[in-house]
C-alpha cells in the first residue's frame, strides 16, 4: 500500500471529524491508526488555519465555521439550487410534505438542498448533507433510469450493496423493471427502501444540453405518503423537475 501524503492524512482526519462531530487527539489517533505525535501536528495545523477549533474544557476538536463560509461558497456557484428554490416552495406549498433537492457524485446522491415539514416529527435521512446510494433511493432511480444500460449495468456491478430494509432492492432484474417504470411515468419512487416509515418521489432535472444534473423529491412518512397517494404526488413532482429543468435551458 502506498505511503499516505501528509495532505492525504490531513484529509482523512477531517472525514473523521466530521463523522464523529466532535473527538479528542487520542481516539482520532486510533482512528486512523496515525502515531499521536503526527496527529497532534495535523490537528495543529487545521486549528491554526481555522478548519478546526478545540473546546478548551474537553480539549476535543470539531469542524469550525470556515466550512460554512465554503459551504456558502459552493452553493453561490450552483445555479440549479437558485432556479429550483421557487418551484420548491411551490411544491411544499402543494402537498405541505418535506421537498428535497439532491445532485449525484459518483455512485452517490447528495441533499443539497431541503424545504422541510416543519409539522412532521419523523427525522429523514434526506437530511442536507447526506449522502446516499442511488439503487435505493427515489432521487437515485431517477438518475438511473436516464442512463443507457451499459452504465447501469456497470454501475449495478461496481456498487456496494446493502439492504438497509427488507424492501432494497438487490436484484438487478428487479432494478431494470423499476427503471422502465421511472422512464415510463417519469418519476421514481422509493418504497420504504433506504428507511422503514418512509417513501420517497422523486424526478429528474436537466441541463440545456439534455444531461441529468439533479433531481427533485418529496419525502413524508409512509403513512402519510401512501402508495394511493404516490401517483398525484408523483406528477407534481415531474412537472416541478420539467419546469427547473426549462428554466436552465432544456427543451425537450
Amino acid at each position: 500500500m502506498a505511503k499516505l501524503t501528509s495532505l492525504e492524512k490531513a484529509l482523512k482526519l477531517l472525514d473523521a471529524v466530521a463523522k464523529t462531530k466532535s473527538v479528542g487527539l487520542r481516539d482520532l489517533a486510533a482512528e486512523l491508526g496515525f502515531p499521536p505525535s503526527t496527529t497532534h501536528r495535523l490537528l495543529g495545523v487545521l486549528t491554526n488555519s481555522r478548519y478546526l477549533k478545540q473546546d478548551h474544557e474537553s480539549k476535543k476538536y470539531q469542524l469550525s465555521l470556515k466550512f460554512l463560509e465554503m459551504a456558502a461558497a459552493v452553493r453561490e456557484n450552483l445555479d440549479v439550487i437558485t432556479i429550483a428554490r421557487p418551484h420548491m416552495v411551490i411544491l411544499t406549498q402543494a402537498t405541505t410534505e418535506t421537498v428535497n433537492l439532491a445532485f449525484f457524485e459518483g455512485p452517490e446522491i447528495v441533499y443539497v438542498d431541503q424545504i422541510a415539514n416543519s409539522d412532521s416529527l419523523l427525522r429523514m435521512f434526506t437530511r442536507v448533507g447526506t449522502r446516499a446510494p442511488l439503487y435505493c433511493t427515489g432521487v437515485g432511480k431517477a438518475y438511473l433510469a436516464g442512463q443507457s444500460a451499459e452504465f447501469v449495468s456497470e454501475y449495478w456491478r461496481a456498487a456496494d450493496k446493502k439492504k438497509y430494509t427488507e424492501r432494497t432492492i438487490l436484484n438487478e432484474t428487479v432494478l431494470s423493471r423499476e427503471l422502465d417504470a421511472v422512464r415510463r411515468l417519469g418519476y421514481a419512487v422509493d418504497n420504504e427502501e433506504m428507511e422503514i416509515g418512509v417513501r420517497c418521489v422523486a424526478s429528474p432535472i436537466r441541463q440545456h444540453i439534455g444531461s441529468i444534473v439533479a433531481a427533485v423529491s418529496i419525502s413524508g412518512p409512509s403513512s402519510r405518503l401512501t402508495c394511493d397517494r404516490t401517483p398525484q404526488v408523483g406528477e407534481l413532482v415531474r412537472r416541478a423537475a420539467d419546469e427547473i429543468s426549462a428554466d436552465l435551458g432544456y427543451t425537450n
